[in-house]
């Protein structure tokens, strides 16, 4: 074995302290690299459960880039939050990425008037014809009116000479800043008898006026004193004022029926009219027009709309059912 040194070879010949260092800087990549991966790797998990509920794939490989930057922009020992954190970001701010975020995000969007159900709300209120708009504006302004509703019992017909007289005395006293408001609840009425329909107007609960005013003494002693007025309703000597839904409750048909009348739709405020009818199922009649005239019969159908009848005629020992008129029938007494 020769001792020589090929000084021709030395040049070629591996540096020992070069290869160390080489060792060592890759050793420290690696290890500097192993948090970030594992970050990348705990947070691949959750890119791939946004992937699946995404619309598009670029959304999540753009979370994972996200989250790629912001490991390499931090130190090692904090690369793995970093990630988790960028991700997470990610998936809140993406409107597909997270149910629950959506179902959060929809709740307050309710809250501020502006989610579904609110939208579902103005979708209602279009629907809604006029009538029923008018209520709902007047419950609303009940809540800011002066003033409490109380029910007066008044001699049966004198309801409105009663609010006459009361606004008169209101006027006289002084009283304009103690009572506000006296009102005679209407209605409309369809009536149906063998003379045909008639539509009238009514009290709609006779022998009662409501007032709003304040609850003073001296203005409860004038009211009282008015031609017509017995008392005011109440259990005890002080008058039990009304709730808000009572009020609306009483006043509803007449201010549906102003406000569908003054839009014209004539055809919604005859829905809203009462029906009577002179006839029930069960009534005895006598036919008093047609081939079956003079012959008893059993109302078995009463159709207001139509008026129209469906009465039980007893032909040869048999119930047979025949649609008559109501001007083809009599009631007997």
């Amino acid at each position: 074995m020769s001792d020589e040194v090929n000084l021709e070879n030395l040049d070629q010949l591996p540096d020992a302290a070069d290869d160390q260092s080489q060792v060592d800087v890759q050793a420290m990549t690696f290890s500097a690299q192993e948090p970030a991966d594992a970050a990348l790797a705990d947070a691949q998990g959750e890119i791939d459960a946004v992937a699946a509920a995404s619309p598009s794939e670029d959304i999540a490989e753009g979370m994972a880039y996200d989250s790629v930057e912001a490991a390499d922009s931090t130190s090692a020992d904090d690369a793995r939050e970093a990630a988790q954190d960028s991700l997470q970001d990610s998936i809140d701010d993406s409107p597909e990425g997270d149910q629950a975020a959506k179902s959060e995000g929809t709740a307050d969007a309710d809250a501020n008037n502006d989610g579904p159900a609110a939208q579902a709300d103005e979708a209602e209120e279009e629907a809604a014809d006029a009538g029923t708009l008018a209520v709902k504006e007047f419950s609303k302004s009940l809540r800011t009116l002066e003033g409490k509703w109380y029910v007066l019992h008044t001699y049966s017909g004198y309801e409105k000479r009663v609010k006459s007289n009361i606004e008169s005395r209101v006027a006289s006293f002084g009283l304009e800043d103690t009572i506000f408001q006296v009102e005679v609840p209407m209605e409309e009425v369809e009536k149906h008898t063998e003379k045909g329909k008639t539509v009238i107007t009514r009290v709609r609960v006779p022998g009662y006026v409501l007032i709003r005013m304040w609850p003073d003494e001296d203005a409860r002693r004038i009211v009282r004193e008015t031609e017509g007025v017995t008392g005011f309703v109440g259990p005890t000597r002080e008058p039990a004022p009304l709730t808000r839904k009572e009020v609306v409750a009483m006043m509803a048909p007449m201010i549906a029926s102003e406000a569908l009348k003054k839009a014209g739709d004539k055809p919604a405020a005859a829905k809203k009219r009462v029906m009577e009818v002179s006839y029930a199922v069960g009534d005895q009649v006598t036919v008093t027009d047609g081939p079956f005239a003079t012959m008893s019969a059993v109302v078995s159908d009463v159709e207001p709309t139509t008026q129209k009848l469906t009465v039980l005629v007893s032909i040869f020992g048999r119930d047979t059912p025949v649609e008559l008129g109501f001007e083809q029938v009599e009631k007997l007494a």
